[in-house]
């Protein structure tokens, strides 16, 4: 009886040793949910495309033509559609070889567009803003060594084609910078309407 007792116990031992050596699974987490796009962000889809544009810098009430561009402009989702990517290339006898970099997103815990530019300017602008319909308004304040004045960004469809204009606030009003018209470019970059 004994002998019975201790094998009992042997494999009650060898039983429990092998449950407590075998790996456990390890619980991961599952990953996180995406709440997809939120209705401010889907709001911004108007933006998303390739277009080809042209580009009126307007150089003042003094001057005899306002300086004209094309170059191109793609707008894509980024970031799982957390933001809106800008790329921007064009070329005018103001500017030059233009190209600007942009993020655009909604910020929740601001309750606004926030628009980041980059170029080859030098620029930086931060714009903050909402919509007016279905016009997107963007502001900035922007350091310059004349004095720093007021800048409007503001992006509407006007039918196929994509308008961004510029406007500046040099303490008189809102005067047009920039106005340029983004059409949709098919895969070779050309203008869908010119073939």
């Amino acid at each position: 009886m004994k002998n019975v007792a201790v094998m009992a116990l042997s494999i009650l031992a060898i039983v429990g040793s092998t449950a407590v050596a075998q790996p456990k699974k390890s619980e991961q987490p599952a990953p996180m949910k995406r709440a997809g796009l939120s209705p401010e962000q889907a709001k911004l889809s108007f933006l998303v495309g390739t277009y080809s544009t042209e580009t009126r810098v307007h150089l003042g009430p003094n001057a005899s033509k306002d300086a004209l561009g094309k170059g191109t402009s793609v707008i894509r989702w980024g970031l799982d559609s957390m933001v809106v990517f800008v790329e921007e290339k064009s070329v005018n006898r103001v500017l030059g070889n233009y190209e600007g970099f942009g993020v655009l997103e909604y910020d929740r815990n601001e309750s606004r567009y926030v628009l980041s530019m980059y170029n080859n300017l030098g620029d930086h602008p931060q714009y903050r803003g909402t919509f007016s319909g279905d016009t997107l308004v963007l502001t900035c304040r922007v350091p310059s060594p004349g004095g720093a004045f007021d800048e409007k960004v503001v992006w509407y469809k006007d039918g196929a084609t994509l308008r961004l204009q510029v406007l500046n606030d040099m303490g008189t009003g809102f005067v047009p910078i920039v106005d340029q018209s983004s059409r949709p470019a098919d895969a070779t970059g050309k203008n869908a309407r010119d073939n």
